[in-house]
């Protein structure tokens, strides 16, 4: 069997079309889009006659149908862009930009003392990072660049990184500390 295709009422199709243009062309007509029934502003170089004939986009033709926006060159697009944007007198925040409540700053909350500068460390216990840090990357330098190098000097290097790193591990804490902070 053959399926048959709805007949359609030709006066009832065109006549919701009719109202559906009739009803667009009454509303109001977008800046942004720039109809023929949109506010001409100064400073956009568009002659307030409108632009009728065989050779141009906008306008109505001779049927008075209408073809659409007049064209816009694109430093008026542009700035179409940029005029109808909401105004912005702060810059944009972020998630992590808020206002802490005025409760929290009242109270006394929990300020962390500053840490100490890096330069003000125990001498002895830098001298011990130098070596332990530098002694494994100079016998690296040396087994790349001085493969002739006397095993005095070699077994020096390997004698200070020991030495640096046992200093550090005695150094260590023997105890440990409370688990948590206290209230």
């Amino acid at each position: 069997m053959k399926d048959r295709e709805p007949e359609r009422n030709e006066s009832t199709d065109e006549s919701v079309w009719l109202d559906l243009v009739s009803r667009l062309q009454n509303m109001p007509a977008d800046e942004t889009h720039g109809g023929r029934d949109a506010p001409q502003d100064s400073r956009t170089g568009i002659d307030d006659a409108p632009h009728d004939g065989p050779g141009t986009e906008g306008g109505d033709d001779a049927d008075g149908i209408s073809r659409g926006p007049f064209p816009r060159s694109a430093a008026e697009r542009t700035r179409a862009i940029f005029e109808n944007q909401p105004f912005r007198t702060a810059p944009p925040r972020g998630p992590r930009d808020y206002d802490e409540p005025e409760e929290l700053e009242s109270e006394g909350e929990f300020v962390p003392p500053e840490p100490p500068p890096l330069s003000t460390g125990e001498p002895l216990v830098v001298l011990a990072w130098i070596g332990a840090v530098g002694g494994p990357i100079m016998l690296l330098l040396f087994a790349m660049f001085w493969r002739s190098a006397p095993l005095a000097v070699i077994l020096g290097v390997i004698a200070l990184f020991i030495a640096a790193a046992g200093y550090l591990l005695f150094r260590l804490p023997q105890h440990r500390s409370d688990d948590g902070a206290a209230v």
